[in-house]
């Protein structure tokens, strides 16, 4: 049974027709920040990773990320799996789902920028994904910026030594800024 404001039970839709409840916040920069990575990532590093090289950066750029987390007894990376079935990458803090035309490293840094951020593509999101990108495949943050800025993508102010540190965790202190201003 469902119950609904005016008082009348129903069931809920299924199929065609049928709509997904709204969960969250929209996700604002999501389309800018995917036309960036087109252009501006994705063609330096199109290298395809096997599922265990996925595996070896996932655990890298976690303990770069979670430096003090990752000394601790039982600390472990998210875990990686190959996405078979699925259209899209995705990840969290607790698991990575890699389909194969997924597994490059900037699609694999952008999945742990989404584990550590809580704001989808947002300017913490932003900030952290650029820190990996240089961090981990030498890209210059500064040409990384003036991309961001063109694309009119807000980035986070978060200084760069505060994100493999709690700031990655989205403690709110950073105030977001248009990159590159």
């Amino acid at each position: 049974m469902w119950w609904s404001w005016s008082g009348i039970s129903a069931v809920p839709r299924r199929g065609r027709g049928a709509v997904a409840p709204r969960t969250g916040c929209r996700d604002h920069q999501r389309s800018r920040v995917y036309r960036w990575e087109q252009s501006c990532v994705f063609p330096h590093h199109p290298e395809r990773l096997s599922l265990d090289e996925c595996r070896r950066l996932v655990e890298e750029a976690y303990r770069w990320l979670e430096p003090a987390a990752s000394q601790r007894p039982g600390w472990r990376p998210p875990r990686v799996g190959d996405g078979r079935g699925r259209r899209h990458a995705c990840g969290s803090r607790e698991v990575i789902r890699l389909p194969r035309w997924a597994r490059t490293a900037p699609i694999v840094l952008h999945e742990c920028a989404h584990g550590v951020t809580p704001d989808k593509h947002g300017p913490f999101f932003v900030r952290v994904y650029v820190e990996l990108l240089h961090r981990f495949l030498g890209m210059p943050r500064e040409a990384l910026l003036a991309g961001l800025a063109e694309a009119r993508i807000a980035v986070a102010a978060t200084p760069v030594a505060a994100v493999n540190g709690s700031a990655a965790g989205g403690n709110g202190r950073g105030r977001p800024r248009k990159a590159g201003s």
